[in-house]
């Protein structure tokens, strides 16, 4: 049995091999950890029942990460904190919130196309996210405080590993030092705020990457592509010369073509935009108002 390495606060640990599990789709900020473990105070725990039960000080009941898959054949889905790659896929999910005391649903608009889109340069930060952990083997995860997101992937600081657990390559932040996936920081991620921000700053200054192509202001629906079969389907040539957005606010864009009654101005405000450098705060469709060496985000309370 393997000396596993000792971190004061919990990690996940699991092999990463796409080639047997062809069917999932990764892309630059979610990748899969299979047969995963979890790693706590240099012991390592398996799942009991296909879950994991995490517990946060101050929380009087544990997070609990339900894997997927079977016995013997567990897997989950991992969300790097963070960043935000360029969208492999997606596409708008229906839903409702409360606004003047009132709820307003937001359908599929019936009128319109409801395919995955893609952003140019997706392809780039998904070869060097899975080429890296799949050299290494394995991939290590810091679980964020949240441990989980409402699509039930775990959320987390990702480094490429062996299999003890040790850190290797920083994957997390290489990807935006690298210029292949820009920085998507909220205020909780507290001291790891400067450094996302500084290696963002570098590769933007430089036009390495996705910065290249980075356009300030929202693009148009019909300025997204069709989404790929899958990871491993090349990139169209024409596709990576367009001009692309931060992936949240590309995603807003398409929630508000996609959705029923949803403007862009309201589909932008799902996240407030924040100067980390003064503290100023800024409704999310206001965010190319601040500089990007300092923006970070927040979310909104609608009213």
């Amino acid at each position: 049995m393997p000396a596993y390495a000792k971190y004061p606060v919990p990690h996940l640990l699991g092999k990463v091999n796409y080639q047997a599990q062809p069917r999932l789709r990764p892309d630059g900020d979610t990748v899969h950890l299979f047969d995963p473990l979890l790693l706590l105070d240099g012991h390592a725990v398996q799942p009991k029942d296909g879950c994991f039960e995490i517990w946060i000080p101050g929380n009087s009941k544990p997070r609990i990460i339900r894997l997927r898959g079977k016995p013997g054949n567990y897997y989950a889905p991992i969300r790097f904190e963070g960043i935000d790659a360029p969208e492999e896929h997606y596409r708008a999910t229906p839903f409702q919130l409360k606004l003047k005391g009132r709820p307003i649903q937001f359908p599929f608009d019936p009128a319109r196309d409801h395919g995955e889109r893609s952003q140019p340069l997706w392809s780039p930060a998904t070869q060097f996210a899975i080429g890296t952990l799949e050299k290494a083997g394995w991939g290590l995860v810091e679980l964020d405080r949240e441990v989980i997101d409402g699509h039930q992937r775990v959320l987390g600081y990702v480094y490429a590993s062996n299999n003890r657990g040790a850190r290797k390559t920083y994957l997390s932040l290489e990807l935006v030092r690298q210029g292949l996936a820009f920085p998507f920081l909220f205020e909780s991620a507290g001291d790891r705020i400067p450094p996302f921000l500084q290696a963002a700053t570098h590769a933007r200054r430089r036009k390495w990457g996705v910065w290249k192509n980075y356009r300030k202001t929202p693009l148009s629906f019909a300025q997204s592509f069709p989404a790929p079969r899958n990871h491993t389907t090349p990139e169209a040539a024409q596709q990576k010369k367009t001009g692309l957005n931060f992936p949240v606010v590309f995603r807003r864009v398409v929630d508000s073509h996609q959705l029923q009654g949803l403007s862009l101005q309201q589909a932008l405000q799902k996240y407030d935009a924040i100067d980390y450098e003064s503290g100023a705060l800024l409704p999310g469709d206001q965010y190319h108002k601040i500089p990007l060496e300092s923006l970070i985000w927040a979310p909104h309370s609608y009213k």
